[in-house]
């Protein structure tokens, strides 16, 4: 794992976790971290709460044979939606071991704040108290507007 990735994570989980924080300072502070790089930034934004909401949706006992996505969508450059594994975004990856070791040793209002901007999250919520049973359904990925497919069409260097 990238270490330069892993720091930018732990910062950005810092902002998202921050309640008092408004989405403009928010998008101003990760753009600073990023040093200025838009796309990074926008990486950040939208991919770590996603790797927080699939960490805590993997432990909803009511979701147990929930089938958990393994890719997410980004769109290419005629519009088009393209899937790419989950893993091939190291933001993500960064977001969901960070958000592992968050789950189980906290602190739980930051894990909450950051989690609470998950749209996976939110798909499974609506989901259950919407009275639908997710036994043995499958909860497909997230997809993000604003990254293009082009930003994973070639190698992966970290960034």
């Amino acid at each position: 794992m990238d270490e330069r990735i892993e720091a930018l994570v732990a910062s950005t989980v810092d902002h998202l976790g921050n309640p008092a924080l408004s989405a403009p300072e928010i998008e101003a502070a990760v753009l600073a971290l990023a040093d200025g790089d838009a796309m990074l930034a926008r990486r950040l934004i939208d991919m770590v709460p996603e790797g927080f909401g699939l960490v805590l949706v993997s432990h909803v006992e009511s979701a147990a044979t929930l089938q958990l996505p393994t890719e997410f969508s980004v769109q290419d450059a005629a519009g088009d939606w393209v899937d790419f594994p989950l893993t091939r975004e190291p933001v993500f990856v960064a977001a969901l071991l960070a958000a592992q070791r968050m789950f189980h040793t906290g602190p739980r209002l930051k894990f909450e704040t950051v989690t609470n901007r998950s749209g996976l999250l939110h798909a499974v919520n609506n989901a259950l108290n919407g009275g639908q049973s997710l036994d043995g359904a499958t909860l497909g990925g997230p997809r993000f507007e604003g990254i293009p497919a082009a930003v994973y069409a070639a190698p992966a260097d970290g960034t």
